[in-house]
């Protein structure tokens, strides 16, 4: 029996190097690893562009049923309730341009009282072909025509402010003191002011305006009831050109239609007669404006002793009220044995003025 001998120790050492080299060379046999990673390149494919498309929404206007009128233009100015108009008064017609401030300028009378008379709720809202209640109509331009052009021109015919005209188209007032007015007169140097002579005799001259280019006027305080014409003399170094004459029944009983308005009150006064206030002389009184216009800056009082070329000197403040909002008034200290006119003036926004009708007072 044959019996197997062991692997002796040099032989095993012998194969297990034989055996590693083997591996080696078959591990090391392909290609070698590259020891930068790889990039693998990202293509993007840009997706299609997504054009937006708005939605369009087309609104068809309603048309109005057959036989409704469209709105007008202009509003129509809302008018007070329960208030009646001064019917009495001739109806003016709203020209392109006017604003109350112009009309009350312009027929002698003020805002407030054209809002009163017309029963208007906005005084700055009124339009083009609108009518309104005036207490006079303004004077219509009437140029008189010369052959001379150098020769004054006038741009209006004479006035009297403030008058009212009667049922027969006669003009008539209630106003002691009046202004006559011959308005803008072209080329005058000085423009002189005439009234007739009721015994018949010439003219009388009752007071000049030597600087008319603002406006020829004076302020005339009527001697006593009756009928009265006047009429302006304009001259300049060329000559004399006379303007259109104005007749006015002055009756101090006279009342307008719907009553006077932008008088002043005075109190206290001792009596009145003759369209005077008599007055206590050191006393001190309150001088007020019921119908002052609506928005004024401020309101100037003033006082023109009698005398003077046109009946009165100089008017003298005699107090401000530049708050007039809540009423327009002042207090004076009444002075000792005078006698003349107070009048009220109101500075407007605009720059323009309004002022009231003349009160007549003399104190002892």
């Amino acid at each position: 029996m044959l019996r197997s001998r062991p692997m002796s120790s040099r032989l095993l050492i012998l194969l297990l190097a034989l055996l590693t080299a083997t591996l080696a060379c078959s591990l090391s046999s392909g290609d070698e690893a590259d020891p930068t990673p790889t990039r693998i390149p990202i293509i993007l494919t840009p997706t299609a562009a997504v054009t937006l498309t708005p939605t369009v929404v087309i609104l068809t206007p309603t048309p109005l049923p057959t036989g409704v009128a469209l709105p007008a233009s202009t509003a129509i100015p809302a008018t007070q309730i329960n208030c009646v108009a001064q019917t009495g008064w001739p109806l003016y017609t709203v020209a392109a341009g006017d604003t109350l401030g112009v009309i009350a300028a312009v027929t002698g009378t003020t805002v407030a009282q054209l809002a009163s008379a017309n029963c208007l709720t906005n005084t700055e809202l009124i339009y083009v072909g609108q009518q309104l209640r005036v207490p006079q109509l303004p004077p219509v331009a009437t140029a008189i025509p010369t052959s001379n052009p150098r020769l004054p021109i006038y741009s209006t015919a004479l006035t009297v402010d403030p008058h009212w005209t009667t049922v027969n188209g006669t003009a008539i007032t209630y106003s002691e003191v009046v202004r006559i007015n011959a308005g803008e007169v072209l080329n005058a140097a000085s423009v002189a002011f005439y009234v007739n002579d009721p015994s018949g005799g010439p003219a009388i001259g009752v007071g000049s305006d030597l600087d008319p280019y603002d406006g020829a006027f004076i302020d005339y305080d009527f001697p006593a009831a009756g009928v009265y014409t006047f009429q302006a003399f304009a001259a300049n170094e060329v000559g004399t050109l006379p303007s259109t004459t104005f007749t006015i029944t002055y009756d101090p009983s006279y009342q307008p239609p719907g009553g006077q308005r932008n008088l002043l009150t005075i109190t206290p006064i001792i009596s009145t007669a003759g369209g005077w206030y008599t007055l206590q002389g050191g006393a001190t009184v309150t001088i007020a404006w019921p119908d002052g216009p609506v928005g004024a800056l401020k309101v100037d009082f003033t006082f023109s002793p009698t005398g003077g070329t046109s009946g009165s000197s100089a008017a003298q403040l005699i107090g401000t009220d530049a708050n007039p909002a809540d009423g327009s008034a002042i207090t004076w200290a009444v002075p000792s044995a005078t006698a003349g006119y107070l009048q009220a003036r109101a500075t407007m926004p605009d720059g323009s003025t309004q002022t009231s009708e003349i009160a007549s007072v003399m104190s002892s």
